[in-house]
């Protein structure tokens, strides 16, 4: 084991390990029903039924037929809309060889705030979600993100202390919560960035 007091690194997931590389998709996608790239997003991830789909209190097909309604789609486009919207997304690789060379002398987690598909779509679109020994999407476990009790959470499921721990995210408001925990964190803003940060930390 390194010399440093760390025993877990937990990552979030959407901005930082799978991540909008490509633009186009989801602006023609927007382009389509007259909105903006940004109030596109906003519908998708800021509306109300977005929030309460995060926390599990809604399905996320329910929260994607309430955006068609909104845009006067027809529900049974839901598929169609969602591969469009996530249609530039990718899975950044040299963050998760970077995971792969820690998961030995570590433990991975994963804390992501995310609606009820996001396990069975990772797990169909990619193959790393072996490299964590804990994953927690929020509207399983019914909290969210910077709710401190989701942290807690995921703390006690990899039996680590706070302090113990460093976590990456690319929110402020979550990077404060778990300052405020007592976790070591990264704010991710680029993926070399994040990986010296982390780097850092271990020493």
């Amino acid at each position: 084991m390194p010399g440093s007091d760390i025993k877990a690194i937990i990552f979030d997931m959407g901005g930082v390990l799978v991540k909008t590389v490509d633009q186009a998709s989801r602006s023609h996608l927007a382009q389509q029903f007259g909105l903006s790239y940004r109030d596109l997003d906003q519908l998708v991830y800021g509306s109300d039924t977005a929030q309460q789909a995060t926390r599990g209190e809604i399905s996320e097909l329910e929260h994607f037929e309430n955006v068609l309604d909104k845009l006067g789609v027809p529900n049974d486009d839901v598929m169609k809309f969602k591969e469009m919207f996530w249609g530039g997304d990718a899975l950044d690789l040299e963050l998760v060889e970077f995971i792969r060379s820690l998961k030995d002398n570590y433990k991975m987690g994963m804390l992501s705030n995310a609606m009820s598909e996001t396990r069975r779509w990772l797990e169909n679109k990619y193959d790393f979600l072996h490299l964590f020994n804990v994953v927690f999407f929020s509207a399983e476990q019914k909290k969210a993100k910077p709710d401190p009790l989701f942290y807690l959470a995921i703390l006690k499921q990899m039996d680590v202390k706070a302090q113990e721990t460093i976590f990456i995210d690319d929110f402020i408001e979550n990077i404060e919560a778990a300052d405020k925990l007592g976790m070591k964190t990264v704010l991710y803003k680029s993926t070399p960035q994040a990986i010296a940060e982390i780097k850092n930390h271990l020493k």
